[in-house]
């Protein structure tokens, strides 16, 4: 299975995804890339900055409805 269909999949099951969660569950280095692949794919993605507990910044990316 490819990176893009391991994404797509998570996405299918009506969950989001952060590049932190991409690394540790489907050893995706570049989550963003992964994305714009999608995107050019004609996938719509919302991304929302968030902070963790530590005050980190990151992206968590969630599949728009068609």
């Amino acid at each position: 299975m490819t990176q893009l269909q391991m994404i797509k999949q998570h996405f299918d099951t009506g969950h989001s995804l952060s590049g932190y969660e991409a690394a540790n569950l489907y050893r995706i280095a570049s989550l963003p890339r992964r994305i714009n692949d999608l995107e050019a794919q004609g996938m719509k993605i919302k991304r929302e900055t968030k902070k963790d507990t530590t005050g980190r910044r990151y992206v968590r990316y969630t599949q728009l409805a068609a």
